[in-house]
Parts: structure tokens; C-alpha cells; sequence
């Protein structure tokens, strides 16, 4: 729960605030189509989803933003009407988070493949949509589709950091399908492909837990 004095002063005068813990309450979890924590769902009297803040943001800045949503500037609305007339791929790539956090899988992909198509295939803002959009299709449970499209972002990006995201990814993606002998061999991969990495540490965490997994309750 907030503790800054301006943040506590904003929900006891100007916003109800009513959390929720989807760990708990599940149905609301799915009902608003909330993929990670935290994240503010900003509803209008109806109960209608307006638009929505993912993650942590500095008080102001967090309130502010509430403020712009309440008054339709920077919704999702919005920047779709922005677009009627605009070509620009930063627009496009705001867009197609906005879907994609809030379960707009279908119109997210549509928007990721329009800032790939407005531009080069294969600078940083078409990474970041190829990224974007392989993690959405992770996070949906579409394994075997995250697996072949972080895959083809490693041979499309190769020499780039986006080539290591997807390695890693790949990785992570096998063991969540519970291939535990592609996810420790992709891991090694990385490990010996990236010895400089920050996730090298992580890769080993994960190769020994896969590898010497922890005894189920009951079993000695």
C-alpha cells in the first residue's frame, strides 16, 4: 500500500483505490487480464477499463499519469486516433504494449508487425517489437510459438543484444514447456556463448536446479 503523503492524500480525495491481490483473488486477475504486478487498472464509473499503469513509477509521475488517463490523454483511445494520421513507429510500438497488457493479443501482433513494417526489419525499434511480442505469446501459455519466434530473432539479430534476449529466452521458454534437457542445453549454451552476460548467473541457477531438482514432500 502507498506511503507518500501525496500519493495518500490523491486516493482519500481525488481517486477511490481498492487492491487486490491476484495471488488470492484470481477471477479478478483474469477478469482484468493482469499478466504481472504491479499493475493499476484505471476504471471509470461503469467499471469499464479505461487504461492501465504497469509497474513501479516515482509518485508524481504515478499520479499524474492517473490524472492524463481520467481525462483521455495518452489512453489507448487516444493514441488510436493519433495514429489515424500519424506514421510514426514509436506511436505504433506504444500502441501494441497498451494491447498487450491489457489482453489484446490479436491487435498487439497487428501493431508490432506495423512498426516492423513501417521501418528496417532489423533496427532497435523492430527488435523491441519482436521481443514484445515472442514475450506474449510466452506469457499466454503459446510456448511453441514464443520458442520459434525468440529462434528466428536469434538468426535475424545475430551480433546484437537482441540476439542474447532471445537466447536466454529460448532457454527459459523449454524449461517452462518442461523440456528439461533442451532448457539445460540451451542454458549451457548461453553460458559458454555469453561469459560476460549479467544472466550467466542466472543460467547456472537454473542448469543446477533442472539438473538436481528439489525432492517433492514426503519422498526421502
Amino acid at each position: 500500500m502507498f506511503t507518500d503523503p501525496k500519493a495518500i492524500e490523491f486516493f482519500t480525495n481525488d481517486m477511490l483505490l481498492v487492491k487486490i491481490d491476484g495471488d488470492v483473488d484470481s477471477l479478478a486477475k483474469k477478469q482484468y487480464k493482469v499478466s504481472g504486478y504491479p499493475t493499476t487498472v484505471l476504471m471509470d464509473r461503469n467499471g469499464d477499463d479505461i487504461d492501465r499503469i504497469l509497474g513501479f513509477r516515482p509518485t508524481e509521475e504515478y499520479i499524474q499519469k492517473l490524472v492524463d488517463y481520467s481525462n483521455g490523454i495518452g489512453t489507448l483511445a487516444d493514441l488510436l486516433k493519433q495514429a489515424e494520421t500519424s506514421e510514426d513507429r514509436e506511436l505504433y510500438y506504444e500502441i501494441a504494449n497498451k494491447y498487450k497488457y491489457s489482453g489484446g493479443t490479436p491487435e498487439a501482433e497487428t501493431w508490432f508487425v506495423r512498426v516492423i513494417e513501417a521501418g528496417d526489419p532489423v533496427d532497435s525499434l523492430s527488435g523491441m517489437s519482436r521481443l514484445g511480442s515472442a514475450d506474449m505469446f510466452h506469457r499466454a501459455g503459446d510456448y511453441e510459438r514464443s520458442l520459434a519466434d525468440f529462434k528466428a530473432m536469434a538468426v535475424d539479430f545475430k551480433g546484437t543484444m537482441f540476439q542474447e534476449t532471445a537466447d536466454i529466452y529460448t532457454a527459459i521458454v523449454h524449461s517452462r514447456m518442461a523440456d528439461t534437457s533442451a532448457a539445460v542445453d540451451a542454458f549451457k549454451m548461453f553460458v559458454e556463448k555469453y561469459p560476460e552476460s549479467e544472466d550467466v548467473e542466472y543460467a547456472n541457477e537454473r542448469i543446477e536446479e533442472l539438473l538436481n531438482p528439489p525432492e517433492e514432500a514426503g519422498q526421502s
